[in-house]
């Protein structure tokens, strides 16, 4: 039985490689830099999943989102991102987006979020929750 495939969009590769280390033991994880990256990673891997970061280089990680789900509508996408803004999480929401991940949860809660994700399940992580008053 083939493993699950994640692109995870990233552009700082520290970064990147913790939270592809948080997911490699479950996923076959291929990490890219930027939203136009991503992109291409989607059409030539067609993963299970999706993580991305919002703020990164060329196009940003809810353009970059849009457009995948625009065109793939059942992929599972998880953002990870350091912006607690209730607006932002909400607009992430209403974008389709299943998953949203503060970086400071995402090593206990990142593997949560993308299985949660895979399900069809939305999942919010505890700082998310918190910025939105939902605890």
């Amino acid at each position: 039985m083939r493993r699950q495939r994640i692109v995870l969009a990233e552009d700082h590769d520290a970064v990147a490689e913790q939270l592809r280390s948080v997911l490699a033991d479950h996923y076959d994880v291929e990490v890219v830099g930027d939203g136009d990256a991503l992109l291409q990673a989607v059409e030539r891997e067609r993963p299970d999943a999706v993580v991305t970061d919002i703020a990164m280089p060329r196009r940003n990680g809810l353009l970059a989102a849009r457009a995948v789900l625009n065109r793939y509508p059942e992929l599972a996408v998880v953002f990870v991102s350091i912006s607690d803004a209730p607006e932002m999480i909400r607009h992430a929401q209403s974008q389709g987006v299943l998953g949203y991940v503060l970086k400071c949860d995402a090593g206990e809660e990142l593997l949560q979020a993308v299985q949660s994700a895979l399900r069809g399940t939305l999942y919010i992580s505890l700082h998310a929750r918190m910025a939105l008053g939902a605890l």
